[in-house]
């Protein structure tokens, strides 16, 4: 189990779920909202850190030709869970039709289901990358890259949907933008980022550097453009995530190791953990409950088989071997962080109802829980998890 699992776990029996039944008046004074709200700050901060690192971990060449299989991977890491979850709201739909709120056709039913399904978590998969000594090795280039693309389309998928839902009235709450007007500042703003911001910023960071090493005055810098790009994407509706990722991933890779030197520590052992166990402790679980029981048994098995089996079967067509193909697919199914957001969006936008939003927090626990044991598996089959380090950094031979 990952250590990201275990925390939100830990989260889940210090909530109401179990300390909250077991004893209400002590879960009020230690873990009650008015407790928990001034670390919601600090958990931000987190998330906003390890989305940079978790870019800086990616290597720009991936996303070139050299790499045949990235795009069509990408591709399948959405298409068929976006499929399979569509059905699955689709079964949900025809068992427990009450749990079609009022005001949501159908169709915008199914798409959040199939985007809930689709979704991974960037920060989830790193520190699972972490964990298994895979950051910096060809296959994490592979699941961070895919992942970033993966969740830049489904926040695309995600705002056009709540547009639709909310009409004229599209910024209510969530300053989700018209589609057209979304993807326009969305292609403009990456165009700007990798052309404009991309050279200034690694010069800015280079003159504050001594001796190859990042002093506080280069942070400063990164920081401050870290928190101007999360702004700038949280503001067209694609969450601070988006942004914080993106400046990690356009510093160039010769600054990539002393800035996850000064980062990368004090984010996964200090601040991570207030983040995954606060989660915990806000999601409310009724054991006892059939229908929730049933609808994270459909919606696990559409989300971990679609992305696990489409990831799998399309990297091997395009050469992949089988232990990569699955070992990619079992990392890009994890969820949790982003998986929460999107789901928190959903239900305040009364989209989901509570008990499909509680089924998919199960979805997300469970599919985080089973990915490093899965990638474990998949990649020692053929000996490349000893060897990941070493082997998986050099460019796979074209055949």
């Amino acid at each position: 189990m990952p250590l990201v699992a275990a925390q939100i776990l830990v989260g889940v029996a210090l909530g109401p779920s179990v300390f909250g039944r077991l004893s209400p008046n002590y879960f009020q004074i230690f873990a009650g909202p008015a407790t928990l709200q001034p670390l919601t700050g600090l958990a931000s901060v987190a998330v906003l850190i390890f989305a940079l690192i978790s870019g800086l971990h990616v290597d720009p060449a991936i996303f070139s030709r050299k790499e045949r299989a990235f795009w069509p991977v990408a591709a399948a890491s959405i298409a068929l869970p976006m499929a399979l979850g569509s059905l699955a709201g689709q079964w949900i739909l025809a068992r427990y039709p009450e749990e079609l709120l009022p005001g949501i056709t159908r169709t915008e039913f199914l798409a959040a289901i199939g985007i809930c399904v689709s979704m991974n978590a960037l920060p989830v998969l790193a520190a699972i990358l972490g964990e298994m000594g895979l950051l910096g090795s060809r296959i994490s280039n592979f699941a961070l890259g895919i992942a970033g693309v993966n969740n830049l389309s489904l926040w695309i998928a995600l705002s056009l949907l709540l547009t639709t839902h909310a009409g004229p009235h599209a910024h209510d709450g969530h300053g989700f933008l018209s589609p057209v007007v979304l993807i326009a500042l969305a292609v403009t703003y990456l165009i700007l980022m990798v052309c404009v911001a991309r050279p200034l910023l690694a010069r800015m960071v280079v003159i504050r550097m001594r001796d190859d090493l990042i002093n506080p005055r280069a942070l400063v810098v990164l920081g401050a453009a870290t928190i101007a790009s999360a702004l700038a994407t949280e503001l067209m509706g694609l969450n601070f995530i988006i942004g914080a990722f993106l400046v990690g991933a356009i510093i160039p890779p010769n600054l990539h190791k002393p800035i996850v030197d000064r980062l990368q520590v004090m984010t996964v052992a200090l601040l991570l953990p207030f983040f995954f166990a606060l989660t915990g402790m806000r999601t409310l679980v009724d054991f006892s409950s059939q229908p929730l029981l049933e609808m994270f048994l459909v919606t696990a098995g559409a989300a971990v088989g679609g992305i696990v089996f489409g990831t799998a079967v399309v990297a091997r067509l395009a050469g992949e071997g089988w232990s990569t193909a699955f070992g990619l697919g079992a990392l890009l199914q994890s969820k949790g962080l982003t998986e929460l957001i999107v789901l928190t969006i959903l239900l305040d936008a009364r989209v989901v109802s509570p008990t499909v939003f509680t089924a998919m927090i199960l979805v997300a626990l469970f599919s985080a829980t089973i990915a490093m044991p899965l990638a474990r598996f998949a990649l020692s089959r053929s000996g490349e998890l000893g060897a990941a380090s070493h082997r998986l950094t050099e460019p796979r031979r074209e055949t």
